[in-house]
């Protein structure tokens, strides 16, 4: 992504989207029949925030994210990151539990965009969190979300690898 394209973004609330929705392409179906299918009735539902990155000079939806609380047990991260003290079974924390680019702005760095879009709107909530957990669909997305100091969950059983990034001083 250049510089002088972060100009003409804008990160709307799904319920603030003037643009069609069925331009919204993606290669992964299944998030982009969530976009065009689900995220408006989970966001009215109150199940997820959805947020959605918009080029203003080409009227384009170029990706969407969506946020919904988690609780998350203190056993599933390793415990070399946890610091002591920590008196709860649980730890707050937010999911992105979908995150998808426009096959048109794919490898264009709005990927990472979105998820600093996340990390900031999350810090700047009145609502605490510890981390952040993504669940990668696949290995290519495990490895996008490492690049950017994702950390793999230990002993999860789970059919897509669970990641989280610490936001809180009490990991690691």
């Amino acid at each position: 992504m250049k510089n002088e394209n972060l100009i003409n973004l804008t990160v709307l609330p799904l319920e603030e989207l003037s643009l069609k929705k069925n331009s919204f392409s993606c290669s992964v179906k299944a998030l982009e029949s969530y976009f065009h299918q689900d995220a408006s009735q989970d966001v009215k539902k109150r199940l997820a925030k959805c947020f959605v990155l918009i080029d203003n000079k080409q009227s384009k939806i170029i990706g969407y994210y969506t946020l919904s609380a988690l609780s998350v047990p203190v056993s599933d991260i390793p415990q070399e990151r946890i610091k002591k003290g920590i008196p709860y079974p649980n730890i707050p924390a937010v999911l992105i539990g979908r995150l998808a680019i426009d096959d048109s702005f794919q490898k264009q760095g709005y990927g990472k965009f979105l998820i600093a879009d996340a990390m900031y709107k999350i810090k700047n909530t009145t609502v605490g969190s510890a981390i952040l957990v993504v669940d990668a669909k696949d290995d290519n997305a495990a490895s996008f979300y490492e690049r950017l100091g994702f950390i793999e969950f230990e002993h999860l059983e789970t059919k897509h690898r669970k990641l989280f990034y610490p936001l809180a001083k009490i990991i690691k």
